[in-house]
């Protein structure tokens, strides 16, 4: 399946990131959210609903914060499919990062890697990639 066509699958309408995993050995970066869930077909179907699974990027050759020192931990607004560079696609995840009342901001987390899967918790041999 198509990058592009794989990620505006992803439900995104109130899910929340819970974890960022930076993985420097397996070059992935892995992003838990409250639940990950699909619009296949133009309808959502509720038993495709994984809790607490991970959009999973593989082959990452970059990532960045935007502004750094904050830590994503709320809600995902977005995520923008930037294009093809070679055998890599760059990304861009914008992620809320809320600590104090009024001191709300969205991270833009950018992403360069060689494909993107969603995995269950505890099921890491077993992505779906379509």
């Amino acid at each position: 399946m198509n990058v592009d066509v794989f990620l505006r699958s992803i439900h995104l309408d109130d899910r929340a990131c819970k974890a960022i995993v930076l993985d420097g050995w397996k070059d992935e970066v892995k992003i838990q959210m409250n639940a990950v869930s699909r619009i296949r077909s133009g309808t959502w179907n509720y038993s495709e609903d994984i809790l607490d699974g991970f959009l999973v990027f593989e082959g990452v050759d970059h990532v960045s914060f935007d502004p750094p020192g904050r830590i994503p931990n709320d809600e995902i607004g977005a995520i923008e499919f930037l294009g093809y560079d070679s055998d890599r696609f760059t990304v861009v995840v914008d992620i809320g990062s809320g600590y104090e009342l009024g001191n709300y901001v969205n991270v833009k987390t950018t992403i360069r890697a060689k494909a993107v899967a969603i995995e269950k918790p505890g099921e890491e041999d077993a992505r779906i990639r379509e």
